[in-house]
């Protein structure tokens, strides 16, 4: 495997003729399905710059340093919604984008989510009824993260 470009946030390596980028600090990501006790989903809304537009999503953050997943995805709940949970049930590592990226995402569902705080600056939170969720996503105007597809099928 050979490095082709070393930006400052990524890495593009070719392995085998093919081309992918890598992050520099971390090539896993935690995200967590957290549902309130009134059965709402809690989505995140925030200005993505590689897609310039704002993207709706689940809580989620880089795996960095010495953190596991589970510990990542607890503090991502916290940190970008205001709301805290008691623990977290894995579920499966997922690849984002295998063909051009080798970033893993592992996904968990958050278990007694109550809340704790206020959202991170520039987050915008929507607490979204279960039942109605993916009519609800139609209906934006911002891109949907294509996790939000599996979430709404399968809570």
């Amino acid at each position: 495997m050979k490095t082709v470009f070393d930006g400052k946030h990524v890495v593009v390596k070719e392995r085998d003729g093919w081309e992918f980028v890598e992050r520099k600090s971390a090539t896993e990501a935690a995200a967590v399905i957290a549902v309130t006790e009134n059965d709402e989903l809690i989505f995140v809304e925030q200005y993505r710059r590689p897609v310039d537009a704002r993207v709706i999503d689940l809580p989620a953050g880089l795996v960095e340093g010495g953190d596991d997943a589970a510990a990542t995805a607890k503090k991502e709940l916290e940190e970008e919604t205001g709301y805290s949970c008691e623990r977290v049930e894995f579920l499966g590592k997922y690849a984002t984008s295998p063909g051009i990226t080798s970033e893993i995402v592992s996904l968990f569902r958050a278990h007694g989510v109550k809340r704790s705080g206020e959202p991170e600056e520039g987050i915008e939170v929507h607490l979204v009824p279960r039942k109605s969720a993916a009519d609800w996503l139609r209906k934006r105007d911002a891109l949907i993260d294509l996790k939000l597809n599996f979430v709404t099928q399968s809570t």
